[in-house]
């Protein structure tokens, strides 16, 4: 459903069949894509330049059409006011009506024009020409994302929550330490949590073999191990700690989230909430997983950088290297956290082999079978760790964006539940 709206409130209508209706597109896929997909596919239909504004929820989705005055609009549409399409959708009305300013920045009138006019300045100052408009790479509540062609290489500004605002000076760090390619800031603007960067290029690490994801485990278990005696700087740097009793305490207050685990289901949780027995085993495992974190530790791994997003989505493969990217979440903790997500949709035998690969990778430092004793305790905490940060995100966005985090929420304490039934690890990955 697209809610297209002008630079003074009025919203486009379909009027071909006599009533004023939101504008309704097709898609293909699952989900629509709420970035320049999309508004290419607008201006091709429709005639309107628009920038994605703000996702009201997987299918519902505000563009600002450009340009100060009203734009002239295709043959069987019209502008009306918002009170012409009241009732039509939920949350439409609930953002027509809603007091506070949206968490994220990008979702505000205006965002685009000002991202543009700093890419243009930072640009000019590095001696570049700009060689067409910026394209929406990424919008969504946790971050957006630009991608600007110019005469030395494309150029991507990110933009992210305040929280996660520590990306850059992270990523500095590590590249600071010349053990392996990391992608390159070229300009940070502090006030307005975003910045630049040069386009690293490469295969994304979805599209590589299993053998190359291997070999991507390997690289991180290698940038793990030289900054695991580094735990003040990777702090200077920007990254949390997660000490195993603030572990247990998020154990704790995660748990007993009754908010979120008992919640009914919605399609904003695309109807993926726990029942109440499940919600009930989840609680129920609090003691469990606090002597897991108390073991843990006795296991004595040395804390360093894990990334806590580490999927092959922030992978690429390039030149013959390998490039880790997208520290938004770095946290200083037990590296065997990183396998989470690096598992999520790995079938069992990859699973088994990527948990071969790094241990193996560790081996120098510490033994294999050591390694894999510590992961039968890690795997539960590890889905709590997931927890942790996706019920973060969903209460910095709100009730307006969290069907963002809800859905994987709920997927991740289902894993959860899984793995606490299997301690000797029966099951390498996440799936049965």
């Amino acid at each position: 459903m697209l809610v297209i709206v002008d630079q003074d409130g009025a919203v486009l209508c379909d009027v071909a069949g006599g009533n004023r209706t939101l504008p309704l597109m097709r898609f293909d896929v699952r989900w629509p894509p709420m970035d320049s997909e999309l508004t290419d596919r607008v201006r091709r239909e429709l005639g309107l330049t628009t920038v994605v504004l703000e996702p009201l929820d997987f299918t519902t989705v505000v563009l600002l059409a450009a340009g100060g005055a009203r734009p002239v609009c295709a043959d069987g549409f019209a502008w009306h006011g918002q009170d012409a399409v009241t009732g039509q959708s939920l949350v439409l009305d609930r953002r027509v009506v809603r007091s506070r300013p949206p968490a994220s920045d990008w979702f505000r009138p205006g965002w685009f024009e000002r991202a543009e006019s700093y890419i243009d300045e930072e640009i000019k100052a590095a001696g570049r020409v700009r060689l067409g408009p910026s394209r929406q790479i990424k919008h969504w509540s946790m971050s957006a994302v630009l991608r600007t062609p110019t005469d030395c290489g494309d150029v991507y500004l990110k933009a992210v929550l305040p929280r996660l605002a520590r990306e850059p000076d992270i990523t500095r760090y590590l590249a600071s330490l010349r053990i392996a390619p990391f992608a390159t800031i070229t300009a940070m603007s502090r006030d307005d949590r975003w910045w630049l960067a040069e386009d690293f290029g490469g295969v994304n690490g979805w599209a590589v073999s299993a053998e190359k994801r291997r070999a991507c485990l390997t690289q991180l278990a290698m940038v793990q191990k030289e900054t695991s005696g580094r735990v003040d700087e990777l702090m200077d740097a920007g990254c949390v700690r997660l000490t195993p009793a603030s572990l247990a305490d998020g154990v704790r207050l995660t748990l007993a989230r009754d908010d979120i685990w008992r919640a009914p289901k919605l399609p904003k949780n695309l109807h993926r909430a726990l029942s109440g027995a499940e919600a009930d085993r989840l609680e129920a495992l609090t003691p469990y997983l606090v002597a897991c974190a108390e073991r843990l530790d006795e296991a004595a791994i040395p804390a360093t950088i894990v990334h806590r997003d580490f999927h092959p989505g922030n992978v690429v493969v390039r030149y013959g290297e390998i490039l880790l990217h997208d520290w938004s979440f770095a946290t200083v903790t037990n590296p065997l956290f990183d396998l989470a997500s690096w598992l999520l949709d790995a079938s069992e035998a990859d699973a088994a082999s990527y948990l071969d690969a790094y241990f193996a990778a560790w081996s120098d430092t510490v033994a294999p079978e050591w390694m894999r004793g510590a992961w039968r305790l890690a795997k539960p905490l590890a889905a709590v760790v997931e927890m942790m940060k996706l019920i973060e995100l969903a209460d910095i966005v709100g009730p307006d964006h969290d069907f963002n985090w809800l859905p994987m929420t709920y997927g991740w304490a289902r894993r959860l539940l899984n793995a606490a039934t299997d301690p000797d690890l029966t099951v390498n990955g996440w799936r049965k």
